[in-house]
């Protein structure tokens, strides 16, 4: 679907500038109006991407048509035009929601590149409520993922949960495991009943028979009652055993025989007791590796091995990425009570670029210190911390504001903004394309013959980029 320009100016000379120039060099629908009352009403009938409006208007100013135009849709991008530019106006243009700010009479290139720019935008902007439309209509498992690795994830639980078979769960750490067992647990048979939780890392090594099967008064020193253990906690619902793969040698066998009989016995006493409990097992380490290295029973993987979940890694479902972080960015602005509103093009551009060793939790504790700093209503790469990625195509721009974001000259902060996207923009297209100018401007959409006076005006050669891909 072509990309749709609403443009309001009361210069009717202007809009036949305006559309003629969108229709040759783009591939956006243009529609004019001269009469701001007359826009709204055809804003409000119809779907624009993006909305162009002149300052100055009998009747009604550009920015006042521009609150018009965003009370009644207010993610819609808006770009002011005027022959009459100050410092004031572009501040207030901007501060009430225009995207940028043109300054009449404007070069065809400069305004080419500013449609591109906010039409990119627009596309990130819809792209969010996608992604908050997706998180709304979330899977029955609660867990985030739309790829075909996590579908198969997915099925699998969804066969595996109503059965009584033992669950092994394998993947890197921060994959998800203990989601996967939550979700396994709440769509069984035993969802009404407990589902207990042992981290085999955390415990004491001396604690940990007490703390899974109880002990008697007197069995030890300090035991001075009878306590219960979280088996016997678990009995009728599912034990978790998280980490099964740090589990002690000397424990395994306990496991083992608590999995093959459904007993236990209670430390200090001589009474074994009955346990009717479902098993589920997670790990981030190679079990049959350990089995080679004698550091894991044989026999008690076989017991858990009865379903294996394999969860895959980040890394290996970038396209999930997108999703996660808006999941992330709605969880901790509650918590947070913040109104961040979307996630900057070049900030997602670098999450989904990133490798994520520690996979979605690490891609968590970023959103959430990202949203911790930022200070406006959008995610930026500052805010997450992260690196500029190699072959980035969406420089991440604040016209108007030095580095300290303080406000400085507008109209030289503008130029320098545009100037820094053209040559950025079109060296990155040249690099991916090898110098093949054909094959740039295919890849950005436009005309040769566009891409080809971008170039002259930035003074950059092809040849430069050919020479570069025969040396490499």
């Amino acid at each position: 679907m072509k990309g749709r320009i609403l443009i309001v100016d009361d210069e009717k000379d202007m809009l036949a500038l305006l559309d003629r120039i969108i229709s040759e060099d783009t591939n956006y629908v243009a529609v004019t109006e001269s009469n701001p009352e007359k826009a709204i009403e055809i804003f409000k009938g119809e779907d624009f991407d993006l909305v162009m409006t002149d300052l100055k208007m009998p009747g009604m100013s550009g920015i006042a048509l521009m609150e018009k135009i965003r009370a009644i849709r207010s993610d819609v991008s808006v770009i002011i035009l005027t022959a009459y530019a100050t410092i004031e106006t572009a501040v207030e243009a901007t501060q009430k929601g225009a995207i940028d700010y043109l300054t009449k009479p404007f070069r065809r290139e400069r305004l080419l590149v500013t449609l591109d720019k906010a039409m990119k935008w627009q596309g990130v902007i819809r792209e969010n409520k996608r992604l908050r439309c997706a998180l709304e209509k979330k899977n029955d498992l609660s867990i985030i993922g739309s790829t075909a690795a996590m579908a198969k994830v997915f099925d699998r639980i969804r066969q595996a949960a109503p059965t009584t078979g033992t669950v092994l769960i394998t993947g890197p750490t921060g994959t998800g495991k203990e989601l996967v067992a939550i979700a396994v647990h709440q769509n069984s048979n035993r969802r009404s009943k407990k589902l207990v939780t042992i981290n085999c890392t955390a415990i004491l090594e001396n604690m940990i028979e007490s703390e899974l099967f109880g002990h008697v008064k007197g069995a030890f020193t300090g035991a001075a009652t009878d306590k219960k253990g979280l088996v016997e906690a678990a009995d009728g619902g599912t034990l978790f055993l998280d980490e099964i793969g740090d589990l002690k040698p000397g424990l395994q066998t306990s496991i083992l025989r608590l999995l093959q009989e459904g007993e236990y016995r209670p430390v200090g006493s001589v009474i074994t007791k009955k346990a009717d409990i479902r098993f589920i097992a997670a790990t981030n380490k190679n079990l049959e590796q350990a089995i080679r290295e004698n550091t894991f029973r044989e026999d008690l993987f076989y017991r858990l091995n009865v379903i294996r979940l394999e969860i895959p890694p980040l890394k290996d479902r970038p396209e999930d990425i997108p999703l996660l972080s808006y999941h992330f960015l709605n969880k901790y602005c509650v918590l947070n009570g913040k109104q961040i509103k979307g996630i900057a093009p070049t900030a997602m551009q670098a999450l989904t670029a990133r490798r994520f060793p520690g996979n979605v939790r690490e891609l968590e504790n970023i959103i959430e210190r990202g949203i911790i700093f930022c200070t406006g209503d959008t995610l930026t790469i500052t805010d997450l911390g992260l690196s500029y990625p190699e072959g980035l195509l969406i420089p991440e721009l604040t016209p108007g504001l030095n580095k300290d974001n303080t406000l400085m000259n507008f109209k030289y902060a503008k130029e320098e903004s545009i100037r820094f996207f053209h040559e950025y923009y079109i060296r990155t297209l040249l690099k991916k394309s090898h110098g093949n100018i054909s094959k740039a401007a295919q890849i950005a959409g436009i005309q040769r013959q566009y891409l080809h006076r971008l170039m002259k005006e930035s003074h950059i050669e092809a040849d430069e980029f050919r020479r570069e891909n025969s040396t490499s």
